[in-house]
Formats: structure tokens, sequence, C-alpha cells
């Protein structure tokens, strides 16, 4: 409102500066324009400052609604989902509720994409996830750094080929540098230009030299534009994404930070905004050319687009190297930002003790995707006594939300992130499952096929391992009859305990049990229960020692009212 009627009293001055024929009138107008100015500028700033606050409270928002369980505002990663991954189908790391929806805050395509190859091949490395671990530990220390990061990225919008068109703008090959008749009509027709423009001005006509100056540059112009049209277009869709990387080092380079990685992270971004920063004004020196009054000025007496072009060349010569070295940085930080909020998000968590050996062992482990309010811990110490858990129970006693815990848990350390336990020890572990089978009709493959191609694949893969792996089995061979599903299963098991592996058999098959004291060392027997009190059944979710003795699908069917 300040903004119009500073307006307005503008054009009141101006009327009554006219009117009157006092020169000194004009003065006051030009005060009250400068006001004007000065408050567009003022209004512009106020605009920007809100929609970044904006901004923070949709990222705070939503951060709140994650801790009450919606985690509906974050990208499910269902786009990297892969039935045949694996591990990653079986343990729900990609897609609605997921792993990955869970962790990923990511606001670059490249952080997405690297956060879910890492959730996708676990690095089997002890060094590697000692100093993920620190890098989380230190920045989840700094929310107001995840904060910022975050907003800075989520106010500039970046397309799935925004990356790949910068990439692509850094390796192209150098047009214009590398001709030297451009290189020399650069330097040469501005030169001849500003020469013949002052010596018409200094003779009071037009010197004839000049129409030869114009036809020449228009000539080059013309030969050259099919090149300059792609590279002006190659150019635009390379700085699209400068803005933004600009900004998320800006935030790196602000801050302060103790361990090794992040220190180099900083100064390479404190060395890198000085070089963002020219590259954006040749940009936009070039952009200029598109003023309709200036733009064919320029080209006619100076070959601007020769200029503008040959300074991008040369800036990207120079440049090249650094800048996508700059973009990996920032797309590494953005997995660890999105793993340091998650960290954040979870204070109580723990952060696992890495071995070398092949034993896992925990206290009061929990499913990371559960609610701690309602989520059941157990101990686990697999690797310890036995080699394999042969787990047995009746339906949802929780065998399969265990398995999947443990799977998860393997996975989330590996990536760096701190797990609900109260102690925990994880060794560097592959891992293969096969617990969610899907038959294809269009290949023709039968569910037990397809499941016998997968218990096939994971046999293949650990077998010949030079590396521990760790394996979980859901109900195994399920597609085929009791007896030659018990035969099968218990062939499967005594083949796995002769290989390099640890894990998970879960059945709901209680004549397996007696692989315990034919397997002493190997195999151990577990297992999760319900009770029944009053005809309704309760579940404690806890696992025990020993084989399960409970049955329940028939007082289920009868409560759900499918059996009398």
């Amino acid at each position: 409102m300040l903004r119009l009627w500073v307006a307005v009293g503008a054009i009141g001055a101006g009327i009554w500066a006219f009117r009157s024929g006092v020169s000194g009138y004009w003065w006051l107008v030009a005060i009250v324009i400068a006001a004007f100015l000065v408050l567009v500028r003022r209004h512009s700033r106020l605009s920007a400052n809100r929609e970044l606050l904006q901004l923070h409270l949709w990222v705070t928002d939503n951060e709140l609604q994650a801790l009450k369980g919606n985690i509906s505002a974050f990208a499910d990663g269902n786009i990297y989902s892969d039935v045949a991954h694996p591990y990653t189908y079986d343990l729900d790391i990609f897609g609605k509720g997921s792993v990955y929806q869970s962790v990923c805050r990511a606001v670059t395509v490249g952080g997405a994409a690297l956060l879910a190859a890492r959730l996708s091949l676990l690095t089997l490395k002890k060094e590697v996830i000692t100093v993920r671990q620190e890098i989380i530990k230190e920045l989840s220390g700094q929310p107001e750094l995840l904060q910022n990061y975050r907003v800075a990225g989520a106010a500039i919008d970046e397309g799935p080929n925004d990356q790949r068109n910068l990439n692509q703008w850094l390796r192209e090959q150098d047009l214009f540098i590398n001709s030297s008749i451009i290189r020399l009509s650069a330097v040469l027709m501005p030169l001849l230009s500003v020469a013949f423009i002052a010596w018409s001005l200094f003779a009071g006509e037009l010197y004839p030299g000049l129409y030869l100056v114009m036809i020449v540059n228009w000539g080059l112009l013309g030969f050259y534009q099919k090149k300059i049209k792609l590279a002006a277009r190659q150019m635009g869709n390379a700085a699209k994404l400068t803005d933004k990387y600009e900004s998320l080092l800006g935030h790196i380079a602000e801050a302060k930070f103790e361990n090794d990685w992040l220190q180099k992270m900083k100064t390479n971004a404190e060395q890198s905004l000085a070089s963002i920063r020219r590259f954006k004004k040749i940009v936009h020196l070039f952009e200029s050319r598109g003023n309709t009054m200036t733009g064919p000025a320029m080209n006619t007496f100076f070959l601007f687009d020769f200029y503008c072009l040959l300074k991008l060349e040369a800036w990207r010569r120079d440049h090249k190297q650094s800048l996508l070295t700059d973009v990996d940085d920032v797309i590494e930080m953005d997995v660890y930002v999105s793993c340091a909020v998650y960290a954040f998000n979870h204070p109580e968590n723990i952060y696992s003790a890495i071995t070398t050996g092949s034993e896992i062992t925990a206290r009061d482990l929990r499913h990371p995707l559960l609610s701690p309010s309602s989520a059941v811990g157990n101990d686990v110490s697999i690797g310890a006594k036995e080699q394999f858990y042969l787990l047995t129970g009746a339906n949802m006693t929780g065998k399969s939300t265990f398995i999947r815990t443990i799977g998860v848990t393997n996975i989330l350390t590996n990536i760096g992130l701190p797990l609900p336990a109260k102690e925990l020890t994880m060794p560097l572990l592959d891992l293969y499952t096969s617990m969610r089978i899907t038959d294809s009709v269009q290949d023709d493959i039968s569910y037990f096929r397809a499941e016998l191609n997968r218990i096939k694949a994971m046999m293949d893969k650990v077998s010949h391992a030079q590396h521990p792996y760790l394996v979980l089995l859901d109900e195994p061979l399920r597609g085929t009859n009791s007896t030659d599903k018990q035969m099968g299963t218990r062939a499967i098991v005594e083949t796995l305990i002769t290989y390099n592996a640890v894990g998970i058999i879960a059945t709901h098959d209680t004549g397996l049990c007696d692989m315990e004291a034919s397997h002493s060392g190997k195999i151990s027997n577990y297992y999760f229960e319900s009770k029944v009190a009053e005809g309704e059944l309760t579940f404690d979710f806890r696992m025990k020692s020993g084989g399960s003795t409970s049955n329940n699908a028939t007082i289920l069917m009868r409560q759900m009212g499918i059996i009398r």
C-alpha cells in the first residue's frame, strides 16, 4: 500500500512540477521516485523471505507428521523397486510406507538415487560404515544446518534431467574456443567497430568501413548460427542447476565441522563458490542477448555471441573437473543430510558396533519402522551359539516381523544409521532373502517355480561368496505339499549350514525342530507363540528358545466369523 501511495505521490509531484515550470521541483519528483524504487526492492526482499519462511514451515510440518507415523509427504522410492533384487522387495525397502520413505529427505535427484543405491548395494568395509556413522552423528547435532540445507534445496525445483544436462554440458567438446577464426574475429571485429565508430564521430559522418564490419559480423553469425543455438540451449539447460548447487554449497561453506570428511567438504565448497558465481555472471551476460534493444546491436558491432561463448568455454575448460566434483559432493552430502534427519528424529536409537566376524548380537532390538510405543523388542545372538535360527510359531505371532527386523537392521547399519535397540553389534554381512514370491502369468511361471528360481539364485550366490552372508527365509517351499515341503526345507537348511552364512529360517513345520539335535551348534530352535484366554487370542511377540506347539488358525477363523 505504501508503494501505491508513493507512486501516486510521484505522479502528482511530476504534474505539479510540470505545471509550475519551476525546475527545482523536479528534484522532489526524483526523490519520490527513488523512494518508490527503494520500496520495490524492499517488497521483493520481503516476498522472497516470506516464501523462504513458508518452506521452513512446510519442512517442519512434514517432520512433525512423520513423528506421528505419517510419512506420505516424502518420496517412496517406488521407481527403484525390483522384485528380483536379493532383498529390497522382501524387506519393504522401497514403496509406500517403506524404509526409503522413512529415511529419504533428499533435495537433489542425484541424492535420492544415491540413497537408493546404498540401500540396494551393501558395503563390506568396516571403515566405510564407521565413517558414515561419524558423519551422521555430527550432522544430526546440527538441526539448523539440516533445516536450512533442505529449505535451500526445496526452494529451487530440479527436473529429472537437469543433472544429466549439466554433466553432459561439462563434457561437451568445445565448439568455439578451438576455432582460430572465431577467436580472431572475436578480437579483431570489435576493435574495428570501435575504431570506425570513433572515426565517424570525429569526422561527423558514417565511415564506410563500418558497413563492411556489420556485413562481415552478420555473415559470421549466420554461418555459425546452428552451433550458437546448440551451445545456448546446452548452456541454458546446464545453468538451471547451478543456482541450487550454489545455495547448497553456501550452507556447507558456512557450517563448522570437526569430522575430516565434512571439513574437506567445507573447504571444497568455499573454493567452489567463487567459480560458480563467475559462471553465473557469464550466463546472465549471455542471456542478455535476448533483449531486443541491445542484443542485435551488440552482435552487429561486437560479435557479442562469440564473446560470451568463448568466455563460457574458457570457464568450462578451467573449472569442469571442480564442478563435477562439487556435484558429487552435494549429492553425497544430500544422502548424509537425509540420514542425519532420521537420526535426529530418533534420539533414542543407538549406533551399531561393527565387527569383522559373523555374530549378530542385540538386546531389545525392534523394527525401525514400528512405533516405539507399540514395538516389542527381542534379544538376538545369531552366529554366537548356532549358525541358523529355526523359527517356528503360529500365524500372526511375529515371525515375519522379526525376520524383517534383522534384515532391515543389517541394511540401515550398513548406511550408518542408528537403530532402536539397547545394545547392538553387527558384523559385515551381505544379504539374501526369500520371503515374498510372485508368480508371472505372462512368463508362464508358477508360484512354486518362481520360488525355486529364487532359492536357486540365492544358493548360487551364497555358495560362491568370499564373504559371509545373512540369509533370511520365510516359510520356504510353501507352494508344495507338506511332506515334500518338509523334505525340501530340511535339505535347504542342511545345505546352507555348509556355506559361509548365518541367518533365520521361519516355518510352520514343527517337524523340522529335530534338526537342532542332529546339527548341534549349527541349528537352534526358537519360536513365537499365541495364547488363548477366555476364547480370545493374545500375542506377546517375544521370541523364546525351543520349538512351537501352538496353533491358532481355527481360532482366528472362528473369531472372524469364517467358520462356526
